[in-house]
């Protein structure tokens, strides 16, 4: 990472609000955010460097009428900046099958336990989460050990955890694409460094450039706003049988989307949700065609 001139704290009034902040400015330009969850808010704390300060600044405008809260700058050394951004980091026991750690954090596995390393960068995805956090739990109940013929289809990739984590878990290869270029180059850092370069394939781009052909299990981790767009897109690359995973939503925007996938002729099997710091409910429903 590159070095910090300066650290920003500000505040917003809940996790889904923490969330599009934090989206917006890593688009404009910043280094690393550590984020602190309070029980009424989130405090995040923003690295960034001198040239991009305008930008971020410009980022943080539209949130003003959701309770935010701009605390003052300041400078950063670059000691400072070079063990800030590992503070409060630690290994994510998923399950007894699975655990999410960054490369700097030491872990003990449990007997058949797999680990997939990842770092925080640019590319959303790290497992700490609700949204990643409840896919990575449906991958330890979906994906078996040995399912050698299972593909896997990771619909706006991040860091690629989320296709990661099932390959791990036994699937036989993963598929895996992101709009951000940016998200796509660490990636495949990431996949080279948990050695499944030979089963996960990335590129840069849409849905739409996607070959036919179909999957047996699609992870889709995106906003609402995000999501509906391309949900006819997402429908069709499932293979018979074939198993969705939703997240990145929250509890007021599940009817909706629902609704949606339902018109495409999907049906809800199941559900998990998860509670995060500031009361929000994060869902992640499991859809399927009928049998």
């Amino acid at each position: 990472m590159k070095s910090a001139d300066l650290r920003w704290p500000v505040r917003v009034d809940s996790q889904a609000v923490a969330d599009r902040v934090l989206a917006e400015v890593w688009a404009a330009g910043a280094l690393g955010v550590e984020e602190r969850a309070e029980p009424d808010s989130v405090e995040l704390i923003i690295y960034l460097n001198l040239p991009s300060e305008s930008a971020v600044r410009e980022a943080l405008a539209p949130f003003t009428g959701y309770g935010l809260v701009v605390g003052e700058q300041e400078a950063v050394s670059d000691l400072d900046w070079s063990q800030a951004w590992k503070e409060g980091l630690v290994a994510i026991e998923i399950s007894p099958r699975l655990v999410v750690r960054p490369s700097f954090v030491e872990h003990a596995l449990g007997p058949g336990q797999r680990e997939v390393v990842v770092d925080p960068g640019q590319a959303f995805g790290t497992g700490g989460h609700e949204s990643t956090r409840l896919i990575l739990e449906w991958l330890d109940v979906l994906v078996e050990e040995g399912a050698e013929t299972c593909r896997v289809l990771d619909v706006g990739t991040g860091s690629g955890i989320l296709a990661l984590a099932a390959l791990k878990l036994g699937a036989g290869s993963a598929l895996g694409f992101d709009l951000d270029l940016d998200a796509i180059r660490e990636a495949r850092g990431v996949v080279h460094s948990n050695g499944m370069t030979e089963r996960f394939e990335l590129f840069a781009g849409s849905i739409r450039c996607l070959s036919s052909g179909t999957f047996d299990l699609v992870l889709v981790n995106l906003l609402r706003t995000e999501m509906l767009p391309i949900a006819s897109e997402i429908a069709e690359t499932l293979g018979p049988g074939a198993n969705l995973v939703l997240s990145g939503l929250l509890e007021e925007d599940r009817s909706s989307v629902l609704e949606v996938f339902a018109e495409l002729g999907l049906e809800e099997r199941s559900e998990r949700r998860s509670l995060d710091a500031s009361g929000g409910v994060w869902i992640s429903p499991l859809l399927g065609f009928p049998d």
